[in-house]
């Protein structure tokens, strides 16, 4: 069952306030405590750690980034998180070798085993090289292309690939401007960038002008140069809305 955004969201911004409360007490700490360094090793390696998965994933869940390969972290993300946990280890496994405790020893092995799970996620989530891309110049009309127009369609939104607009703002919008999903909105991103363009087809003209209206008022915002129009067959013509 998909979590809904909200849910997501609202997940998301506890972890951040988490984030930033566990930042106050390491400061607190730190300030308080700052002549015994060695002591505080394993407290101050573990708040970051923490701290660090905090701001990672509510970053992720609060604003919404999709990942390409369906993960939310990237393999870079992942990897500060493992180096984060295997500090853990090391400094509350210096402890335990100094004072043999049974928490100690679990908390060393909890550490390890998370920091060796964030590197094999991090290796299981490698950027593979992208699709070929293809790009058409932005005056081409997919509806006079074969292929791209959907079975039955009346009116819609057509939108180009360039070589500008990064692939995380397009699936922000599929989602955002379209309601799609964020698989459904990777799919559909993936489309644009392989085949050059889709066409996307919606109730109404009206609908139509107003959503391409909106992606390219936020692509010219983020200092993109998105190709995005309302497009109609009714009576063979064709509406530009932007581009």
């Amino acid at each position: 069952m998909e979590v809904s955004k909200p849910v997501l969201r609202t997940v998301g911004s506890v972890l951040l306030a988490f984030g930033f409360a566990l930042t106050s007490l390491l400061i607190l700490i730190l300030v308080r405590h700052s002549g015994r360094p060695a002591e505080l090793g394993a407290v101050v390696a573990g708040t970051i750690a923490l701290t660090s998965l905090c701001f990672l994933l509510g970053y992720r869940l609060v604003l919404n980034r999709p990942n390409k390969r369906g993960s939310l972290l990237s393999p870079v993300g992942w990897r500060v998180l493992a180096t984060c946990f295997g500090l853990v280890a090391f400094f509350v496994g210096s402890t335990t070798i100094r004072s043999p405790d049974g928490m100690t020893a679990a908390a060393t092995l909890g550490a390890a085993a998370m920091a060796y799970a964030c590197v094999m996620a991090a290796r299981g989530h490698r950027i593979e090289p992208p699709p070929p891309s293809r790009v058409f110049p932005p005056e081409t009309s997919l509806l006079q292309l074969g292929g791209f127009t959907p079975a039955g369609f009346r009116h819609g939104v057509e939108i180009l690939n360039d070589d500008s607009t990064k692939m995380e703002f397009v699936v922000s919008v599929l989602q955002k401007q379209f309601g799609l999903n964020e698989p459904e909105a990777i799919r559909a991103m993936l489309d644009i960038h392989r085949n050059g363009g889709v066409i996307l087809a919606r109730e109404s003209f009206e609908e139509s002008k107003r959503i391409a209206e909106a992606v390219t008022e936020g692509a010219h915002l983020d200092g993109y140069s998105l190709t995005c129009r309302a497009v109609s067959v009714d009576g063979g013509a064709r509406a530009e809305s932007a581009s």
